[in-house]
Formats: C-alpha cells, structure tokens, sequence
C-alpha cells in the first residue's frame, strides 16, 4: 500500500481544505479512512470530499496534459456548529457521550 501524506492549503475559494495526497495510484476510500485514523490528528472528525466528473469528448488536442501517476483529494472538515462545504447551512450533530451514536441531528435552516 503505497503512502498517503497530509498538507493544509487553501481551495479556490479561500476555504481551508486538507490535501490528501498518493504519488503512485488512486486513493481509495478506505485507505484514506485508515491513514487519517493512523494520524489520530485527524480522527473523531468529519470530513467531505467532493470532486468533479469531467466529461470525456474525446477530443485530442494541443493542450492537452498527461495525467499524473498519483492521485490529490480536497478534504474538508465538518464539525459541529460548522458551515457545511456544500449547502453553507449550519451543522448541529450530538452523540450520546456513552455509547457515540447520534442522537440528534437539526439544522438552522428548518430542516431535519
């Protein structure tokens, strides 16, 4: 299982985004899941990632660009009270301190 690295940065918009990052091959989910609970640092967190499916026309230009061997994931993290990444509305999540299920879930937005 080749490695994946962590680094802080900053999306298009200025948002904080963790950068998962693999230099040969493609993340899988699960391998994520295990490097960021081997971390500890970013575990007991929530976290999304959200990516775009381009569409193939086929076309073989000029400008095309040879794609790398490795693979590059935005994370971002969601935490309780945090605006969420997709929708902007605000997450409000308890666990039950004993067992850590979900007890409730509410939204500022009027939804459940």
């Amino acid at each position: 299982m080749a490695k994946i690295t962590f680094e802080h940065s900053k999306d298009l918009r200025g948002n904080d985004v963790l950068l998962a990052i693999k230099k040969r091959g493609k993340i899988s989910i699960t391998e994520l899941q295990e490097a960021m609970q081997v971390s500890r640092y970013y575990a007991g967190s929530g976290w999304a990632v959200l990516f775009k499916v381009f569409e193939d026309s086929g076309y073989s230009g000029w400008f095309d660009e040879e794609q790398g061997k490795g693979d590059i994931l935005e994370l971002y993290r969601i935490d309780d009270f945090e605006n969420c990444p997709v929708c902007a509305d605000t997450l409000v999540v308890n666990y039950c301190p004993h067992c850590g299920e979900r007890i409730k879930e509410a939204s500022t937005n009027g939804k459940v």
